[in-house]
């Protein structure tokens, strides 16, 4: 401080080379010989191999989201639109009755009516079965195809429900369903159920006083099950459009088992022995191909992939062709197709008579094979493989039960511990060959464990448990 007091001293600024310290070394960091030993050898890259993260703006991150969210959006939209469009296959129903006292088959023979407006194919449904049709409606631009389930072959009805992409549950109008039906609904309900609607008759045929309530009270049987489904009335042909329209655009319920894998409800199918195709006098062997004509959903179909047939196996597939489509929509149209401003002409479904493409045939060479186990190779040293004869020793002598005299109060897990006296003259047996003598304190024992108070058989094996603990 200068004389006087008047000026004050300033403080120190560091300069441009101050000292810098190193760091205490806490004894979290490597040490060079272990980055070497680590790295073996490798060399650091000299530029980056993959494309760097570049972090996106608040902006760009809120375009990108709604980028991903409106993509999402056109492909939920365009699988519910493909779905009994011209473009997809069409709309298969399942009709199920869950009464006893209730007829399915009313059910169908009221969709078949003309007031709806449709196009009916009696031959575009499962060959063989009771009330099966396809239905074309050009109102709303959709096709179907109805097939009436029996109930009482449950698991024909829970093969039906894995493909079917709607099911019409059929109910009674005073109970809903009987015993029987719950319990093909609870077999349903642990499967999967698919997109569904239910559906009464009977209620027209009450007062209009006691309609609302009869169906209030319906309802309120109903939403134990279903909680949120819709019930229709179906006794005119009114009633059967606004039930076609709601099972043409509701959602459509997701099953994994059925989104992962390709299926098909088969409408015909031929055998034809394969003497027959070849021409060939050889004797028939029973094997043949089998043609089977369907709409595949679902994912598409690999012709080098094995298929499942319910109730007879995996099989190969030869070819997979196209036909010209059985149920188009466009029928009805008299008037020939415009041409757009292109010139191009757009080309109805049915206008034009084709034949059969061949999509896909079968690669010997990368299709899968039907064998399923591996074949056990004797020659093979790795593997260990019992004969009939060892098995059978070996379950003779599981079923032989050795009798061990224990001392009075021991337990199970004590007396796994206790040595029979057969076991040990025999090791003693197969060591005396290796033993030349003894020493003279082993026979000082022996002769000791001879002449003590041992008295009985129970005290020796008391001594051999105590033994065997001390060790």
């Amino acid at each position: 401080m200068a004389a006087g007091g008047e000026q004050q001293q300033q403080a120190h600024r560091p300069g441009l080379y101050k000292q810098k310290n190193k760091q205490h070394k806490h004894g979290k960091h490597r040490t060079k010989g272990e980055i070497e030993r680590e790295n073996k050898g490798r060399v650091a890259v000299m530029a980056l191999s993959k494309k760097q993260r570049r972090e996106l703006k608040k902006l760009d991150r809120r375009h990108k989201a709604n980028q991903l969210r409106r993509n999402k959006k056109d492909m939920v939209l365009n699988e519910k639109r493909r779905l009994g469009s011209r473009d997809g296959p069409p709309h298969l129903v399942a009709v199920v009755s869950l009464h006893a006292a209730v007829d399915a088959g009313a059910v169908t023979q009221i969709l078949r009516g003309e007031g709806i407006g449709r196009v009916l194919h009696e031959d575009q449904g499962v060959k063989g079965a009771k009330d099966s049709f396809g239905l074309v409606l050009p109102r709303f631009k959709q096709r179907f195809t109805f097939y009436r389930s029996d109930t009482a072959d449950l698991h024909s009805l829970l093969d039906v429900a894995k493909v079917a992409d709607s099911l019409v549950f059929v109910l009674e109008s005073t109970e809903g369903w009987d015993s029987y039906g719950d319990y093909c609904l609870s077999c349903l309900f642990a499967q999967g159920l698919p997109s569904h609607a239910l559906v009464c008759q009977g209620i027209a045929d009450l007062p209009v006083k006691k309609r609302a309530e009869s169906r209030r009270a319906l309802s309120r049987l109903t939403e134990a099950r279903f909680p949120d489904a819709r019930l229709f009335p179906l006794d005119s042909d009114q009633d059967a459009v606004l039930l076609l329209r709601h099972l043409g655009a509701q959602k459509q319920r997701r099953l994994a088992f059925r989104s992962r894998r390709s299926h098909m409800l088969v409408q015909s199918a031929s055998y034809t022995l394969n003497s027959t195709l070849n021409d060939t006098d050889r004797p028939p062997t029973g094997l043949g191909t089998l043609r089977v004509s369907g709409y595949v959903r679902g994912c598409p179909l690999q012709v080098n992939r094995l298929v499942h047939i319910a109730g007879h196996g995996d099989f190969q597939l030869s070819q997979i062709s196209a036909p010209v489509d059985p149920l188009p929509i466009n029928t009805t149209s008299s008037h020939p197709a415009k041409p757009a401003r292109g010139g191009d002409v757009e080309m109805m479904d049915g206008s034009l008579e084709g034949e059969e493409r061949v999509l896909m045939k079968a690669d010997p060479a990368v299709r899968e094979s039907l064998q399923a186990e591996a074949e056990v190779d004797p020659m093979d040293g790795e593997q260990t493989w019992p004969t009939e004869s060892e098995l059978q020793e070996a379950e003779e002598a599981r079923k032989i039960k050795k009798v061990i005299k224990v001392p009075k109060g021991t337990s199970d897990y004590q007396a796994t511990w206790i040595v029979d006296d057969d076991d040990e003259e025999y090791e003693e047996e197969e060591d005396e060959d290796d033993m030349d003598s003894c020493d003279d304190d082993d026979d000082d024992a022996d002769e000791i464990m001879e002449d003590g108070d041992v008295e009985n058989e129970s005290q020796v094996s008391l001594h051999r448990f105590l033994t065997l603990l001390k060790f």
